[in-house]
């Protein structure tokens, strides 16, 4: 019988059945000691594969929303005016368009409250793709009409919410009586707009002129949304319709978007996102890499006496080590498996809970490539860290196998070993840089994983080195405690790596939302005005200060003119010659404007001796503190100004 397992044993090759056979019988036995390490595998590829399939399902529901989003298959903004009589008959010949300006005001109600709104004024064409839910159900054109002398609106609930309206009620914008006829449950376009400050107020254009707000340097933002024939709504129409407003129209500074990059703060948001969740998921990976690593080594202790017979019998050691190395990725595989279950239905999980609360178009659907690169993720971690204690027992020999319960032989794998461990390292880091948003960032995560396993590795053998050289204490349970965290096959360095990268973890959170804290109170000035008014009009200014002095007449008041205006060149370059970089990113748009000239105080109304600024004598804004206030009025000079955007004919400056 010896002699048969012995010839057995002998033959064949390592990568033949024999290996699957030898570990499905070890299998037999249960699962004890591989919990951990089942549960880690799936821990991890539960992670990467809920992060990837639920970003893929964000960006097929953007793409396939985006004409509803965008509002339409182009769209063509304008700041601070509106399109001439030449782009808008250029807009008309290529299909049907609708008009949206945005822009933000203060709603008025009977009793004198105010509330900061983003007004939207659209057209009798609005919306081109998609329907706007209104609360009661009503035509949009009907809730907007003008009747009973008041403009009709449908207004977002937090706007009726904060000002205690109900249907029927009028508000004043501007000059313009308003009645709330609808509550607005959704806009389709509503992702495009992105973040407001204020709730949405929904009026017609025709309120918009009637309201006074359109004046010279008011920041109104034009919207053209165009919808092109059926027949010709292609994307190879799309870029042609570009290519064609770029090459009549230059000078039109326009933003042009398409339905492909509806949202493409969203798409951006969405890419980090991704990579964020990605990374922390390999996180994961890489902390139960550690129970991985202590679960094979445990097994490989518990089997000593197995590995040590078989090679008694004449099984050579790649054949022992083919057999555990099976059994290890079978393990892994029965592992990622329940990860895989739960990171796909995830998408599904989210669209039908949160589905009618989330403003996000998710598209939940089996997305076999991230559910692959989850699993290849996780039997990659698996094999890189089972690879060392497996492949240590190639070369013990058998009588070194019996007696390592009291003499560990703390021998190094074969260097094959020791470079497919390497291997198995770098393609895991070659994954992690090569499919991120940002190669940069993951790099730095992928150094610093491999100094943290080095450093904890060091600090192990450190800890080890001081017990070893520790004088003997006289008590015996000391001294066994003490000797045991030395000893050989002591789990000295198992332990200091999982307690290291588990505390590592929860450092790095720590300070990554330390730093955001600060970051965000290092953003606030230490000395700051009480009020900031911004975008006062030039013809107003007097009027504004006279008011501050009636209201205020100890207050400090500064006036910083800015004005916005188109960049022509740069450096003497034409800003149409002008390429910027791939990874530039266009500023807000409240952060395109330019200052003048340096704050400067406005006179009093008797001669006086100039004051220091607002920053310099009130800290911070305080009820025993005289207010203090800086004002930014817009010029009236450059009402005929058009802003200039990274995107505008994907040249910029």
């Amino acid at each position: 019988m010896n002699a048969l397992l012995s010839t057995s044993l002998s033959r064949g090759h390592s990568g033949g059945p024999l290996p699957l056979r030898f570990a499905a019988r070890e299998l037999r036995g249960g699962l004890r000691g591989f919990y951990v390490f089942i549960a880690c595998i799936a821990l991890g590829v539960m992670a990467i594969a809920g992060v990837g399939s639920v970003a893929s399902g964000l960006a097929d529901g953007l793409a396939r929303q985006g004409r509803v989003i965008l509002g339409g298959d182009l769209a063509f903004s304008l700041s601070l005016r509106e399109a001439s009589t030449d782009e808008r008959a250029f807009l008309d010949r290529q299909g049907r368009v609708s008009l949206a300006a945005t822009m933000r005001a203060m709603a008025r109600a009977q009793d004198g409250r105010t509330a900061l709104v983003e007004v939207k004024a659209v057209d009798a064409a609005y919306p081109l793709y998609g329907n706007v839910a209104l609360d009661p159900q009503q035509p949009l054109t009907q809730a907007l009409a003008q009747r009973d002398g008041a403009f009709g609106a449908a207004a977002d609930p937090a706007l009726l919410a904060r000002l205690d309206l109900k249907l029927g009620t009028r508000i004043t914008l501007g000059s313009a009586t308003i009645e709330i006829r609808a509550v607005l449950t959704s806009e389709p376009d509503k992702l495009a707009g992105g973040i407001g400050f204020g709730p949405r107020l929904l009026i017609s254009e025709t309120v918009l002129r009637a309201s006074g707000l359109l004046q010279p340097g008011s920041i109104v933002r034009w919207h053209y949304r165009l919808r092109l024939p059926d027949n010709d709504a292609t994307d190879t129409a799309v870029r042609a319709v570009t290519a064609a407003a770029q090459a009549q129209l230059p000078e039109a500074g326009w933003e042009a978007r398409s339905r492909a990059n509806a949202s493409p703060s969203l798409e951006r948001n969405v890419e980090r996102f991704t990579q964020y969740l990605t990374l922390v998921g390999l996180t994961a990976l890489l902390v139960g890499g550690v129970g991985v690593a202590n679960a094979v080594k445990g097994h490989l202790d518990r089997r000593r006496d197995v590995i040590a017979t078989l090679k008694a019998l004449g099984a050579t050691g790649t054949r022992v080590f083919g057999i555990y190395l099976t059994q290890v990725l079978v393990l892994a595989g029965l592992g990622a498996l329940p990860g895989l279950a739960i990171g796909a239905a995830l998408p599904f999980l989210i669209a039908w809970t949160f589905g009618a609360v989330l403003p996000l178009p998710i598209a939940p659907a089996l997305h076999p490539g991230e559910l692959a690169l989850a699993l290849l993720y996780g039997l990659l971690t698996a094999a890189a860290f089972a690879l060392w204690p497996l492949g240590r027992a190639h070369d013990v020999p058998v009588s070194a196998l019996f007696r390592d319960e009291v003499a560990s032989d703390q021998r190094w794998p074969r260097r094959p070993y020791i470079a497919a461990t390497i291997l198995l390292g770098c393609t895991l880091a070659m994954l992690a840089i090569e499919l991120a948003y940002d190669r940069r960032i993951a790099a730095m995560f992928v150094a610093a994983a491999a100094a943290v396993f080095v450093l904890l590795r060091l600090v192990a053998a450190l800890i080890m080195l001081t017990a070893r050289r520790l004088p003997r204490p006289r008590s015996p349970v000391v001294r066994l405690a003490i000797a045991n965290i030395h000893r050989p096959g002591a789990l000295t360095p198992s332990v200091v790596l999982s307690l290291g990268l588990g505390l590592a973890v929860m450092v790095t959170v720590i300070a990554v939302d330390g730093n955001l804290r600060r970051q965000f109170l290092a953003a606030l000035p230490e000395k700051a005005p009480s009020f900031y008014f911004v975008d006062i009009p030039a013809a107003d200014a007097e009027a504004f200060d006279a008011f501050i002095r009636a209201r205020a007449p100890h207050a400090a008041l500064e006036r910083v003119p800015m004005l916005r205006g188109r960049i022509v060149a740069a450096n003497g370059i034409p800003a149409e010659n002008l390429k910027p970089p791939p990874d530039s990113r266009p500023p807000p748009s409240e952060a395109r404007r330019t200052a003048t000239s340096p704050p400067s105080p406005i006179p009093a109304a008797a001669p006086a001796t100039r004051r220091p600024p607002c920053s310099e004598r009130w800290p911070t804004p305080s009820r025993r503190s005289p207010p203090c206030a800086c004002a930014t009025p817009s010029m009236q000079s450059v009402r005929s100004s058009r802003t200039w955007r990274w995107r505008s004919a994907g040249q910029a400056c």
